[in-house]
């Protein structure tokens, strides 16, 4: 059986391995858009500050996807998936056959339309390229200039403490608020961000941002011009969702699928950050975002994909430290 697995982050490679070990004769093939081997991006902060070595990053080997008789198809994308003729087209055109599909491809921060014409001005923070490119910068940085809100915002905000950096954190929230299993710390997360030295702004929006000599001038609607040496900035982190256009397979924020990672489609699965599930307590579909949840999706889709039928269990918490805070996130508000 040909199964073909689009992302080689921790839900597609651990759906991989799922499905070899139920069937050892499965033809395998992921499709990767980065260069590099699997590596764990829950750690790209603990790099960017020294604490760990690229080498730790990596969770599966080039050669040890290999040896397992896994194809590996990195640096690239898939670009249309036919659910009818069941194929992938990758962005070179190459075409891939499949008797079942696997979608982990993840997500990504997002700008929205005011930002997006200052995509140059600002520093990207998701992939291990963007923080080897950042690691070569951050001597002669000083003054760093953060707009967003949630996780992956204040994880970036904990990186640049650790390194000792002058941050403003703006936010168009009118406070700062994060979906935590302890509400009552969320009355007190300015205060807890204030007192490590960050500056907090609140309620303002960022309208433009300029190269200002050496250094950047970004411009808000409350506050006027701030000036840093390094701007970073998204609004929203969402699923990555564009290669099942005219699919037909169901999605709202995320890919819709049931309780055994099924889309809407047949033989096609999707599991990790681009999965949305369907939440019996809330009635609704919501996204199991995090790397335990992803690994978990993977396995269960993997065993689903060769034959099994397994169900998933939604995980409603997430344990995380934050500069020295322990906190535990719910994954829905």
């Amino acid at each position: 059986m040909n199964h073909v697995i689009i992302g080689a982050g921790i839900a597609g490679v651990t759906a991989a391995q799922a499905i070899k070990e139920t069937d050892n004769d499965a033809d395998i093939v992921i499709i990767g858009k980065e260069d590099f081997a699997p590596y764990r991006r829950y750690l790209l902060s603990e790099f960017l500050c020294d604490s760990i070595a690229k080498a730790d990053l990596t969770f599966a080997s080039v050669e040890s996807i290999k040896d397992m008789g896994i194809k590996f198809r990195r640096g690239q994308s898939a670009r249309l998936i036919n659910p009818t003729e069941k194929w992938v087209q990758l962005d070179n055109n190459d075409v891939l056959h499949y008797d079942r599909l696997l979608i982990a491809a993840g997500g990504q921060p997002n700008l929205g339309h005011v930002l997006r014409p200052f995509l140059k001005h600002i520093q990207r923070y998701y992939t291990l390229k963007d923080v080897m490119v950042l690691k070569k910068k951050m001597a002669g940085i000083r003054k760093c200039i953060v707009f967003g809100e949630g996780f992956s915002c204040l994880d970036l905000l904990a990186s640049l403490y650790n390194l000792g950096k002058d941050v403003t954190f703006i936010t168009k929230r009118e406070s700062v608020e994060l979906p935590l299993a302890e509400p009552g710390f969320n009355s007190g997360l300015r205060e807890f961000l204030e007192e490590k030295g960050i500056e907090v702004i609140t309620g303002d929006q960022v309208t433009a941002i300029s190269k200002f000599r050496s250094h950047f001038r970004v411009m808000t609607s409350k506050h006027g011009d701030l000036y840093g040496d390094i701007v970073f900035a998204w609004e929203q982190y969402k699923p990555y969702t564009a290669c099942i256009k005219d699919t037909g397979i169901e999605k709202k924020t995320g890919i819709l699928v049931n309780e055994r990672l099924e889309t809407s489609v047949k033989d096609i699965y999707a599991a990790g950050d681009c999965a949305q599930i369907f939440h019996p307590a809330l009635q609704d579909y919501w996204i199991n975002f995090g790397w335990p949840n992803a690994l978990e999706q993977g396995e269960i889709a993997g065993r689903n994909m060769a034959g099994g039928n397994e169900v998933y269990n939604i995980h409603e918490v997430l344990a995380f430290n934050i500069m020295g805070k322990e906190l535990k996130a719910r994954w829905w508000e």
